[in-house]
Order: structure tokens, then C-alpha cells, then sequence
């Protein structure tokens, strides 16, 4: 796990991180594919050497720590140091857009090409010109979209044929991203462990599971989709809720926890303002951050209601559950408490 960190000490440009282009394949890059749609005429009749980059049991070639793939290139990345990091950037023919599709780690260029017989490739030939760290390789259960990485969205992330050299804090950037689409999408939790290891290996440090909560990332979808909204269809959908309510609803085509729908909406609904203090906190993208409060504990069957849910900032969340709190009154309009001395009453209607 040291190996990077001994990299980034001897390199400042940024030469341990490429992101490479390979063409487009359906099965995953585990069997060989001719590409009808491939804008290179050499892909719409043969298949690409890396066709089988995320195949990682090539008999004859794969080790038991080592794979073995192929980036084409019309000259060798001379500048990268091995033992660093390679994203795989693909254009999806199949739904017309670049995506970032999976990742090396600890990757040697191969100062030769090696040749294997393999039937299904041009000339029944597999060749290789890069190896990696098997288990910190991953194809990505969920790819990417390409244009997130952009810096200039009129250009490409990296040439039609080739590989560029970036910062190695994009690759963090792209795990990471990637780990909390793999929370989201319910992802097999070996995937998401070896996910973590390849983060730790580019950065050194572990990765904090606190950046990745699964009920937030489900609030935002849904705040991106209902803020939009009129608000008084909001408010109307909030009134009708009953407690007999089903544990999942269905936004979207996607099913997502009803308390989170009901939280999302109430963020809308309180313009993400703190209901005691009144903080609005921006978020670098343009988004906010608030949070939310039970009054009654869900744990103690509290109501995924309106009349039980507070929106409040981050201090004043964890001083509402863990301060010296005392209910004055709590009806469906209004509550009155006493919260570690200060008197404080909040109006609940929508």
C-alpha cells in the first residue's frame, strides 16, 4: 500500500495516473467483439486486443496476483511511472456516450508486447501490453459518465486512440465516486471492499464510510426530482400521507425508502433552512445541506410525518438528540421544547 506513496514522493507531474481509451464492448471486455458502430474501421472487423481486459482469469496468461491487458497506443506512455494508476474510458456505442468503465492498479508497462494464441482475435492473437494488481483491478459495476470528469465539455477525456496523462487526485475523485454508486445500486459487498482497497492504494489513507450515506444520496435524487415540482403538490402529497403508509415508493421508475421521499420534500418545503437557527448551508455544487431530526425516535415508532420531522442544521441536529431536551407541547402544528436551557417553538404545518 506504500508503493504509491513512494511514487507521487518522486514524480510532481502527475506521471503515475493515466486514463486510457478502449473501444466499446458489451460483454464487459471478458470475450471478443467486432463493433458495428465503431468509428475506426480496423474496430468494425476486428475485434480490440482489449477485448478481454476485465477478463481476469486468461489462462496461459493471468497469474494468481497478476493480470494482463492492452491499451492501443501509437507510442508507449514513456513518462509513467509503473506502479500507478490506469482508468479506462470507453465510448458506449450502444447508448452514444463516454463512460468510465473500470480500472488497474499497480500497473507495469510491458517493455515488449506479449503474444498469445487466443481464436476470436485478428490472426488468433492476444496481445499484451500492460500487467496490474489483480486484486486492485476492478471493471466497475456501475460505469461512469465521462463528461462529470471534463474540465472543457467540448473536449474529449482522452484521444480516440490512446491514453492522457492527469493528476492523480482525479482518480481519487472517480473512485470515490464509484463507491457511492455502488451503495446506491446495491452492489455485491466483495466489489465494494476491493473498491475501498484500490482507494487506500491511491491515496494512502482509508476511505471514510462516513462520506457515503446511503438515505442522503436517496434525499438528493429525490430532491432533484421534486424540486422542480410545484410546491403545492408537494404539500398536498405530504398531507395525505398516513401512517399505514408501504415501507417503498416508486419516483421515477425507482424504488426508494418512503421516509426519505418524505424528508426530501419536507427539504424542499422548508427551502433547506434550519427551523431553529435558520442556517442555509451551500454545498460546492450548487446544492444544499440540512438535515433531518425525529422528534419521536423512529426506533420508538416515531411517524414519517411532517408533524414529527424537523429540519435542522448539522449542530443543531446533534444537540436536538443528544442535548438536555424538555417538550413543552407537540401537536400536529406546532412544537414547543426547552432544549439545553433555550426555549424554542417551531411551527409544523406545511
Amino acid at each position: 500500500m506504500n508503493k504509491l506513496k513512494e511514487i507521487k514522493a518522486e514524480s510532481k507531474t502527475g506521471n503515475e495516473f493515466l486514463i486510457a481509451n478502449i473501444s466499446w464492448n458489451p460483454t464487459g471486455w471478458k470475450s471478443p467483439y467486432i463493433n458495428p458502430r465503431a468509428g475506426h474501421k480496423y474496430a468494425r472487423e476486428f475485434p480490440g486486443q482489449e477485448s478481454l481486459n476485465f477478463k481476469f482469469d486468461k489462462k496461459g496468461i493471468d497469474t494468481n496476483n497478476k493480470i494482463f491487458g492492452f491499451i492501443p497506443w501509437k507510442l508507449k506512455p514513456v513518462r509513467f511511472k509503473n506502479g500507478g494508476i490506469i482508468i479506462f474510458y470507453s465510448n458506449n456505442t450502444d447508448e452514444h456516450k463516454g463512460q468510465i468503465v473500470g480500472i488497474y492498479s499497480n500497473v507495469e508497462i510491458l517493455k515488449n508486447r506479449k503474444h498469445t494464441n487466443w481464436k476470436g482475435l485478428e490472426n488468433n492473437n492476444l496481445d499484451s501490453n500492460i500487467k496490474a494488481e489483480k486484486s486492485l483491478s476492478l471493471l466497475f459495476p456501475v460505469p461512469l459518465d465521462a463528461n462529470s470528469y471534463k474540465e472543457d465539455k467540448t473536449k474529449r477525456l482522452t484521444g480516440q486512440i490512446g491514453y492522457s496523462y492527469y493528476d492523480i487526485s482525479l482518480a481519487e475523485k472517480i473512485v470515490k465516486d464509484e463507491l457511492i454508486e455502488l451503495v446506491k445500486s446495491g452492489a455485491q459487498k466483495n466489489e465494494f471492499n476491493k473498491l475501498r482497497n484500490i482507494y487506500t492504494y491511491i491515496t494512502g489513507k482509508e476511505f471514510d464510510l462516513d462520506l457515503i450515506n446511503a438515505d442522503e444520496i436517496e434525499q438528493q435524487e429525490l430532491i432533484s426530482f421534486f424540486k422542480e415540482s410545484d410546491k403545492a403538490k408537494i404539500i398536498e402529497d405530504l398531507s395525505n400521507l398516513k401512517e399505514s403508509e408501504t415501507e417503498t415508493v416508486y419516483v421515477n421508475q425507482k424504488t426508494y425508502k418512503r421516509d426519505n421521499k418524505t424528508i426530501a420534500q419536507l427539504k424542499i418545503i422548508r427551502d433547506f433552512k434550519c427551523q431553529i437557527c435558520g442556517t442555509k448551508i451551500i454545498k460546492k455544487n450548487g446544492e444544499f445541506y440540512i438535515e433531518a431530526a425525529h422528534i419521536k425516535p423512529k426506533h420508538k415508532k416515531g411517524r414519517e410525518t411532517p408533524d414529527n420531522i424537523l429540519i435542522l442544521c448539522p449542530n443543531h441536529h446533534k444537540e436536538f438528540d443528544y442535548g438536555n431536551r424538555i417538550i413543552i407541547q407537540h401537536t400536529k402544528e406546532q412544537i414547543e421544547f426547552k432544549l439545553n436551557g433555550i426555549q424554542h417553538k417551531i411551527d409544523l404545518k406545511i
